[in-house]
């Protein structure tokens, strides 16, 4: 996808996109170390990229590859990891306008590692943020 091309190393955690659906997605994400949560919830929202969301787009006037801005985040660990790759799902909850908000788990095999919500404005049709 076009948005996820702004992303570069080390910043850029999606390894591979497992599965692009309407209003969920989930990747494979890798990190350079052992991750803090905010890196875990910075995968959430990375991944949140490659859910389509076509309809709850198209209907607040925003263009399907809109960019968008992080506003907050909420997150809780649940299992602290060594490791550095793991699995990410990311489901659309709500929006209102062009404020979203999405919530994200992070999974090693079937063992929830961390979770929680994040809000996103994204950019309507010719407006800047």
């Amino acid at each position: 996808m076009e948005q996820y091309a702004r992303y570069q190393p080390p910043i850029r955690f999606v390894e591979k996109v497992i599965e692009s659906q309407e209003l969920e997605a989930r990747t494979v994400v890798h990190f350079p170390y052992s991750p803090t949560l905010s890196m875990l919830a910075e995968a959430g929202a990375q991944t949140s990229i490659f859910a389509k969301l076509t309809e709850q787009k198209l209907s607040a006037g925003i263009p399907i590859d809109a960019a968008g801005m992080l506003l907050s985040i909420k997150a809780t660990w649940h299992q602290k990891t060594d490791r550095e790759t793991f699995e990410v799902e990311c489901r659309y909850v709500s929006n209102l306008e062009n404020f979203f908000v999405m919530a994200f788990s992070v999974y090693d095999a079937d063992v929830l590692i961390a979770d929680g919500q994040f809000s996103a404005i994204l950019e309507k049709e010719g407006e800047p943020f």
